[in-house]
């Protein structure tokens, strides 16, 4: 019978130790799970399972790397919540379900862990800046979905950032870099000198990475003194994906001497 196993612990029984070894299909079957690819109207990807197998079937009209973390989301499901499987994931719980516990949420972490593995992710990343051109080069060579990218080069990356994602409500979640200090909050919607503001808006486009105020951003005393790199993309479905990189540590440096 097949029982939960950490994805650190499937990739080393496999042996992986390159990107491109890590072949979904394979390591799926390795879980006990049988990946079909078929066309899916209302949901990326779908998981029926009993006991000892399960069947994810994964939008065949959606690109590679969607389908790659679709079908990892899945056998995260398996992994995580066997017993409960009949989950129909839609596109936008890839994106919006990354920091409240929940199913979606533990899927999306084992995913990230499987398709992205810390010591592989940290090697390739080494050096990178924080933009989406970075997390969009990790994606494909992962073959993984950008939103992940984006996470695991905040949370494994060597520079103090965070990423946002952000609706007309506001803040949906965010993700801050071990070199952020827990005192540095984003606000709890983007400041109007903002591109996530415009892009939200319908007035924006993405520019790439630009210098903006860190009062636009964070909430935190003081905040108009410094400011910080963002870069924000529409991901789709209403939402805004932000990576915001202190490139000027001041803030940073002056927040750490507050602590101490």
């Amino acid at each position: 019978m097949h029982s939960y196993k950490a994805p650190a612990v499937v990739l080393d029984e496999l042996g992986i130790t390159e990107p491109s070894e890590i072949i979904f299909e394979a390591i799926a079957h390795h879980c006990g799970v049988t990946i079909v690819y078929e066309p899916l109207a209302g949901c990326e990807a779908r998981i029926l399972g009993g006991t000892e197998r399960a069947i994810v079937t994964v939008n065949s009209r959606a690109s590679r790397g969607r389908q790659r973390f679709s079908a990892a989301h899945e056998v995260g499901h398996w992994m995580r919540d066997r017993g409960r499987i009949a989950f129909a994931c839609t596109e936008r719980s890839f994106v919006s379900d990354w920091v409240d516990e929940s199913p979606e949420r533990r899927a999306n972490r084992y995913a990230a862990d499987l398709l992205l593995p810390k010591k592989l992710f940290e090697r390739a990343a080494q050096g990178m800046p924080v933009t989406f051109e970075s997390a969009r080069s990790l994606a494909k060579t992962f073959e993984t979905s950008m939103t992940a990218a984006s996470i695991r080069l905040v949370e494994l990356g060597a520079n103090p950032s965070m990423v946002v994602c952000s609706d007309v409500t506001g803040r949906r979640w965010f993700v801050r870099s071990p070199l952020v200090p827990s005192s540095l909050w984003p606000l709890a919607k983007p400041g109007s000198g903002s591109n996530a503001s415009k892009l939200l808006g319908g007035t924006g486009r993405s520019i790439g990475a630009e210098t903006v105020d860190a009062d636009d951003w964070i909430d935190h005393v003081g905040a108009s003194d410094y400011v910080l790199t963002e870069d924000s993309v529409s991901a789709g479905n209403g939402m805004v994906l932000t990576l915001l990189w202190w490139k000027d540590e001041k803030q940073i440096l002056d927040c750490d001497d507050e602590d101490d």
